[in-house]
């Protein structure tokens, strides 16, 4: 993305040929790929404000550099162990707000004019040393400082510069008074003085711009909706991107339904949100809601994790397939707010591709090269009724208690729904230490990344609900619960209907332990996920609704199956759905 600043006004600038006769004089603005800025809410700037004054020791230096009546801008960027932002105030990345996992605040890097203002002004933690150059992971000893205002803590941020001020560095102070280049650059000008400006500002300066970007989104619409010739249904999860795909499909005057997946673990205020959803577009929306599953399942498979990610099977799809493959069996256009600049996983899809749960469906997204900042500019053009939930800090909302959430995120759910939280963490505390649980590393099972295996300090203790290894002739399956007597066996049905495997399987044991034995490998593993599955069910019937022939129905509550063998085909399509199968017996 190319973005721009208009210093007259003080405001972000999108695309300067469509502003040219607003602004005169365009600055480009430069922030780390893939570049997807977003709008900083009071909630924000109280936070980086309060950073500012932590770090660097000056209760008025935050209001000084984060200004309160200005359009200030957030990017994520990668390489903290948590999450961390860059800050654009007036055109300039004025420092990186960053979480710090073992001090659970927010605290600041300040770079560039930011450093620049410290400097000129004197404030804050400062120093000028006896050097012509600011090499990086340099340590400079105090015996060089020429003047500062030195911290008494170790490892908070400096500003530096070399005594003829021709480059400028932020440096952390080390044991024994040193200060460690983190940083430098060849110094620059201070922070210019600023002007109030407002979003509202931002989003009329843009308003070609925006407007442009909406009218293809709405012949896109129109578009899919013909090629494919089936019910257009918006995927509405309550966040900023499904609202600006609601109003495109609502303008491109397509015939469309609604859809809210209800997780259980949503926050207060998309509940209110969906309201104003059904009065401003005057649609009734239908909910799949997944009740207490959530709850129930996590007794079964332990905490969700990164890598572990039974809940989105659970208690997102299983509803979402229950509630609109009976409505649409023909299949449907699902509108989706999807973005690429999101994740690298996101820019990677398509714009158009075919669902992977229901057959026949086509899953389309109308503002897939959209960026944040786009998208929050239409939203006020537009006056949408957006989720308040954002003014809490949050970036993205969904599941207020998700594995894929930081630590920065879950720490304003614990303060923001501490109903949800101290549920999960009741849950938590039962299968992880506390270590474990206070440093958020029950979000893997598997390897730990490297920004955050630095901070553990003993071995794991939690196990998974279900171990499997590989033996000479097969695999062992050793699991908490005890496979359905009545549904094992009607799985075990499926082995034989296989195609092309002729080999006998062999499934025997009991009291918590399986051996299967098969002289096709991979055929004993499938025999090990119908055991698993036979044990452990999250009730999200995906199995069902994958099978191709109907061959699979559930007779009961729990974990009651019966397989049709005259239907059966034996492509095991069943195992590939459901979760206890997919991510606990393939990873052995």
């Amino acid at each position: 993305m190319r973005l721009f600043w208009c210093e007259e006004l003080n405001l972000p600038v999108l695309d300067p040929r469509a502003a040219a006769d607003r602004c005169g004089s365009f600055t480009p603005v430069y922030i780390t790929e893939p570049a997807d800025p977003r709008p900083a809410f009071p909630q924000d700037i109280e936070s980086i404000r309060r950073a500012v004054a932590y770090e660097l020791g000056d209760e008025g230096l935050g209001a000084a550099l984060i200004p309160s009546d200005e359009v200030v801008l957030l990017n994520k960027i990668p390489g903290y162990a948590d999450q961390a932002d860059e800050v654009v105030v007036r055109g300039r990345v004025v420092g990186h707000r960053f979480y710090d996992v073992l001090e659970r605040r927010w605290r600041f890097r300040p770079l560039y004019e930011a450093v620049s203002t410290i400097l000129k002004e004197r404030r804050g933690y400062w120093a000028v040393v006896d050097m012509s150059e600011l090499p990086e992971g340099y340590d400079i000893h105090p015996e060089r400082v020429v003047e500062g205002n030195l911290p008494t803590e170790k490892y908070r941020h400096v500003a530096i510069s070399t005594r003829d001020g021709r480059v400028h560095g932020v440096a952390k102070l080390f044991r024994g008074r040193r200060l460690h280049v983190v940083k430098s650059w060849r110094a620059r000008p201070p922070l210019p003085p600023g002007r109030p400006s407002s979003l509202r500002e931002a989003a009329e300066l843009n308003r070609v711009h925006i407007e442009r970007l909406a009218e293809e989104a709405v012949r896109f619409v129109r578009e899919v909706a013909e090629r494919y010739g089936k019910p257009v249904v918006v995927s509405y999860s309550g966040g900023k991107d499904s609202l600006v795909a609601l109003d495109v499909v609502a303008k491109s005057g397509v015939k469309f339904s609604v859809f809210f997946n209800d997780t259980g673990l949503e926050p207060p205020e998309t509940y209110e949100n969906i309201k104003k959803i059904e009065e401003r577009y005057g649609v009734e929306v239908v909910v799949g809601s997944a009740g207490d599953r959530f709850w129930k399942a996590i007794k079964l498979f332990g905490p969700p994790a990164r890598d572990y990610r039974w809940c989105c099977k659970v208690i997102k799809l299983g509803p979402t397939t229950e509630a609109l493959k009976s409505r649409f069996p023909q299949g449907y256009v699902s509108i989706v707010g999807q973005r690429g600049a999101e994740s690298f996983q996101r820019a990677k899809t398509p714009r158009v591709s075919r669902s992977k749960w229901v057959a026949g469906s086509i899953v389309a997204a109308p503002l897939q090269s959209w960026t944040a900042l786009e998208v929050w500019l239409y939203i006020v053009l537009n006056g949408l009724p957006y989720n308040r939930a954002y003014e809490r800090g949050f970036d993205r909302l969904g599941c207020v208690v998700c594995p894929a959430n930081e630590l920065a995120e879950l720490d304003m759910v614990a303060s923001s729904y501490p109903e949800i939280y101290s549920r999960m963490e009741v849950e938590l505390k039962s299968r992880f230490s506390d270590e474990e649980v206070k440093m958020g590393l029950w979000r893997w099972r598997g390897k730990i990344p490297g920004d955050m295996a630095r901070w553990v300090k003993r071995e794991r203790g939690a196990e998974l609900p279900v171990r499997v290894k590989k033996t000479e002739g097969g695999v062992a399956v050793e699991m908490d619960a005890e496979p359905d007597p009545h549904t094992l066996p009607e799985l075990l049905k499926m082995l034989d209907k296989a195609a092309g495997r002729k080999s006998p399987v062999k499934v025997e044991g009991g009291g918590g332990l399986w051996r299967i034995s098969a002289q096709d490998p991979r055929l004993a593993l499938d025999a090990a996920a119908l055991v698993v599955r036979a044990a452990i069910c999250g009730d999200c019937d995906l199995c069902v609704h994958w099978c191709p022939t109907g061959a699979l129905r559930r007779t009961g509550p729990g974990r009651r199956f019966e397989v049709d063998e005259k239907r059966c085909v034996g492509c095991l399509l069943c195992s590939s759905a459901c979760p206890a199968a997919q991510y606990l017996v393939y990873r052995a």
